[in-house]
């Protein structure tokens, strides 16, 4: 299983007294997001130029062990399973797609 990273190692959020501070950390949090979404599809990068079979792409036993994983981290974090399941069953989908354009890509088809 893989390990969330552990709530101490973010740093807590600043109090929120109006509504232009929430915001300010809702931005903030999404650009973090989008700097670990861009470590995840450098992985899909590197995937499709490792795995030698384009079949090889489509993983249905990894794509399960990763849900339930994030189910696992999901409830540990006290936050919304059914939610977070859907989440990254659209990110894993996504990443697929990715991978199987990056993959044609590399190999000209």
């Amino acid at each position: 299983m893989i390990k969330a990273a552990n709530m101490t190692d973010t740093a807590p959020l600043p109090p929120m007294e109006t509504m232009t501070d929430v915001r300010q950390q809702v931005d903030r949090i999404d650009g973090e997001l989008i700097a670990l979404m861009t470590q995840r599809f450098a992985c899909m990068d590197a995937a499709a130029r490792i795995k030698q079979d384009r079949g090889a792409v489509r993983d249905e036993g990894r794509k399960a062990a990763v849900l339930e994983n994030v189910k696992q981290l999901a409830r540990e974090a006290a936050i919304p399973v059914p939610t977070m399941a859907a989440i990254w069953e659209m990110l894993i989908e996504t990443s697929i797609s990715y991978e199987l354009q990056k993959w044609d890509q590399i190999r000209d088809k």
